[in-house]
């Protein structure tokens, strides 16, 4: 029993713990037996209040710092506790400052001895660490031996060092992985390499010789799946790129691991081979999976700033009954919209991944205050989809659509918008005026004065202000006449949408490495009512920094030819540029009203408010993001990311002179946000500080919205 408590005390002063206790009391029992009950007191991890390398000579202080993963207490080990001692942590710190010193081509370094000092009250520890660091070697020779199988100038290709160059442990390694991997694509699956290293010190050169055993060809008897309680077994072997009954790939083992990963069905995926007994040139592939949600179904009250109260009803399924279909029914409503959508798709509408999808949906917009249109639109439509795998990243997509938008727009309807339509076969029709506007605020109609023909008149002073009649200290000093009515279009398009996709992302949502890219064109072809042409490009790059961080690059560039107003490029809020209100940066114009009677844009710079953001035939839009670790491991991970972000966006118009693109143009914000995928779908909030704001740009530095991954 002494022995136990020494062990359990030796234990927790593995991890710091040094002022711990254990005490085991036993209570005797009939039968020649005892109880035992152990009282553990855990005492306080002991910090690490400083850490001294003795005879460095090579590295900066901040380097030696990087290298340990022990770190002396400041206000920064508060959050990570990186300063709390562990041997394991300390034996972790003396290999990273080894392969620093390898990495530098001093091959004989050596840690003499490292000495752990404690104070008198446990609670402080010191660490000394004396070190040699000998001298500089570098590359000289490489050579292959043992069985090499391939021919020397092979091999070659794949080796990393060249002659003359400082020695670098990394660069061996590095080497040894690359061969190895050459030989498990090609079935030698458990081929060995060893490193026979060769020391010249006349020269300070070091020769290396890999000897390679490829041992024998291996081939996959079986591969077998676990953990998948809804996915049907034909959708998991579908992604699989390594075959039963085919030599065993490292490449295509990989490379299914990814596939499974993409489909976004998993929360996890892993890959073991296991030798088959009493057949030595057989493995069996053993692939367990974590299922995750693929779906929801919905029946929701939400709020976004943009849409306001929102209903929602639904059902969403990229897993349909584990076929791995893709299906969708939503029923949304709104203060700004209605819109109902119903799609299907088959992502292996043929056994070699041709995909083939249809959609209808019917979206209908309402006029609200705080909305950046001035117009309501009613549109029907659906479409056919067909997609072609290229090959394991790149694909090619057509579709083809009918959509028939009907365009709807009142007093504040936009003279932009206004333009368009009437010169599209839109109609006027003219209304009895009620309300006026007086810069920006509304009139009852006593301030105007009925013509009875539709038209009225406002009296304004010689600064351009309205005079209402019939006020104290009011003079008709001129009066303007308008025209009030009510404009509508209809317009019927059938659609060509060509896309080419490139996708190395490691999984859809909340990736860490790999990038992918998009473009998409999008045609209006003969026989419809308008005639424009759209491209599109979408990329991200996303690249880890250690194993819980890393960034992501992304962009969103636009370009359109005669486009209808309401197929415009918009911009700001999430998705473009936080900090702004969503949609409106760009392009603005007065309402066709305050147009007639002689308004100016910059009567309303300080109310920008009041003007309609019309969007503009062109985009250019990016931002860089860190991800940051999150608190509760792997799990967390994949359903929670908060980011800190810089962006910036433009969006122009060549139709007006005023919106053309200039540089000083760029709206750019940054912040910090997180998303995180809930019952109800991505969760997103983010603060948000504008950087070059004027005073026509509208701003939203909180935004919270539901349904969106960012």
């Amino acid at each position: 029993l002494q022995g136990v408590e020494n062990e359990l005390e030796q234990q927790y002063a593995q991890q710091g713990r040094y002022d711990a206790d254990v005490q085991i009391v036993t209570t005797p029992r009939p039968g020649n037996r005892v109880d035992l009950a152990f009282t553990i007191i855990e005492g306080t991890p002991a910090r690490v209040v400083d850490v001294r390398v003795i005879g460095n000579t090579v590295f900066k202080q901040k380097d030696l710092d990087a290298a340990f993963a022990i770190r002396e207490s400041s206000w920064r080990t508060l959050i990570n506790r990186s300063d709390r001692y562990a041997r394991e942590k300390l034996a972790t710190s003396l290999e990273n400052l080894r392969a620093m010193y390898l990495n530098r081509g001093y091959i004989n370094f050596n840690v003499n001895n490292s000495q752990v000092n404690l104070s008198e009250d446990r609670r402080r520890v010191y660490i000394e660490v004396n070190i040699s660091e000998g001298q500089v070697y570098q590359f000289g020779k490489v050579g292959f031996g043992g069985q090499p199988l391939y021919s020397e100038a092979e091999l070659n290709k794949l080796v990393l060092i060249k002659p003359g160059t400082t020695y670098s442990q990394s660069r061996v390694t590095a080497t040894t992985d690359l061969i190895k991997r050459k030989y498990g694509n090609n079935g030698y699956y458990f081929a060995s390499l060893q490193v026979v290293p060769e020391v010249d010190e006349k020269t300070k050169t070091v020769n290396l010789t890999y000897l390679i055993n490829p041992g024998r060809q291996v081939y996959v008897r079986r591969i077998n799946f676990s953990g998948n309680q809804k996915t049907e077994d034909p959708v998991l072997r579908r992604e699989m790129r390594q075959l039963e009954g085919a030599l065993a790939s490292s490449e295509l083992l990989d490379l299914s691991k990814i596939r499974l990963e993409r489909t976004g069905y998993f929360r996890t995926v892993s890959l073991e081979t296991r030798p088959v007994p009493g057949s030595p040139d057989q493995v069996d592939v053993d692939v367990k999976v974590e299922e995750q949600p693929s779906g929801n179904t919905t029946l929701a009250l939400g709020y976004s700033q943009s849409g306001g109260i929102t209903f929602q009803a639904g059902v969403a399924q990229t897993n349909f009954l584990g076929t791995g279909n893709q299906v969708s029914i939503d029923l949304s409503r709104s203060e700004t919209l209605d819109n109902f959508n119903i799609s299907y798709l088959n992502p292996y509408y043929t056994v070699d991944g041709i995909s083939r999808g249809y959609n209808l949906y019917y979206r209908a917009t309402k006029i609200d205050p705080n909305s950046v249109q001035k117009y309501t639109t009613d549109a029907l439509g659906g479409a056919v989809t067909f997609g072609y795998p290229i090959n394991e990243n790149s694909s090619l997509s057509a579709t083809l659509s009918v959509d028939q938008t009907n365009i709807k727009g009142g007093n504040f309807f936009s003279q932009f918008a206004r333009d368009y339509l009437l010169k599209n076969g839109g109609t006027a029709t003219p209304v009895t005026p009620v309300y006026a506007t007086q810069n920006g605020a509304a009139l009852d109609v006593s301030a105007v004065e009925a013509n009875g023909d539709g038209t009225f008149s406002y009296y304004v002073d010689q600064q351009g202000a309205v005079v209402v009649p019939g006020t104290a200290g009011a003079t008709r000093q001129q009066a303007r006449t308008a025209t009030v009515n009510n404009y509508e279009g209809d317009f019927l398009t059938y659609n060509l949408n060509l896309a080419y996709g490139y996708n190395t992302l490691n999984r859809p949502i909340f990736p860490t490495s790999g990038q992918s890219h998009r473009v998409n064109l999008e045609v209006a072809l003969p026989g419809g009512d308008v005639s424009y042409q759209k491209l599109v490009y979408e990329g991200q790059y996303v690249r880890p920094l250690g194993s819980r961080t890393g960034f992501r690059v992304y962009s969103r560039l636009g370009y359109g030819n005669d486009l209808p107003f309401y197929k415009n490029f918009y911009g700001g809020g999430a998705g473009s540029v936080r900090g702004y209100r969503n949609g409106t940066l760009g392009p603005r114009s007065l309402s066709y009203l305050e147009a007639d009677l002689g308004g100016t844009i910059d009567k309303y710079r300080d109310n920008p408010e009041f003007l309609e953001s019309v969007g503009g035939n062109g985009l250019i839009q990016g931002g860089l993001e860190f991800y940051l670790p999150t608190p509760g491991g792997a799990k967390w991970q994949s359903q929670f990311r908060p980011v800190v972000f810089v962006e910036g966006a433009q969006v122009f118009s060549s139709e007006l002179e005023r919106y053309q693109f200039a540089a000083d143009n760029f709206r750019y914000s940054a912040g910090v946000g997180f998303t995180w995928i809930t019952a109800l779908g991505p969760l997103s909030l983010s603060y948000a500080v504008p950087l070059n704001n004027d005073s026509f740009d509208e701003l939203k530095r909180v935004q919270f919205e539901i349904g969106r991954v960012f």
